[in-house]
């Protein structure tokens, strides 16, 4: 199997498939169409990780990631976006907020950069 994160993160390579996405609003896509269970699943993974990923991040620059880098960038990025969904509001949408549909997260160009 081809590795899509750094070495040290190799116990979260199977999650990648599934839970990367290169934009906000993909990632808000995403979440709100997972269930709470899968959500809380990912984050329970993940989250215990979260300063390791930092860490490892910290080590890079945006303008010059590896494709390892920026997919465990992505995984970081998803984990926060999870977060607020599992941890208080124990659902995937926002509540008492306005609908999914009409919500649109404008496209902004992606602050990184993959070099390697």
């Amino acid at each position: 199997m081809k590795r899509s994160l750094p070495e040290e993160f190799e116990d979260l390579e199977a999650l990648v498939p599934y839970w990367t996405r290169d934009t906000e609003a993909a990632r808000n896509a995403f979440r709100v169409s997972c269930s709470i269970k899968e959500l809380r699943e990912f984050y329970d993974i993940v989250m215990p990780r979260l300063d390791a990923l930092a860490e490892r991040l910290e080590q890079t620059t945006l303008d010059n990631m590896s494709k390892e880098e920026a997919c465990l960038l992505e995984l970081a990025l998803m984990v926060m976006e999870v977060a607020p969904a599992v941890e208080y509001y124990n659902q995937p949408d926002v509540p008492n907020s306005v609908d999914v549909e009409v919500l649109k997260i404008l496209p902004v160009d992606r602050a990184y950069k993959i070099t390697g």
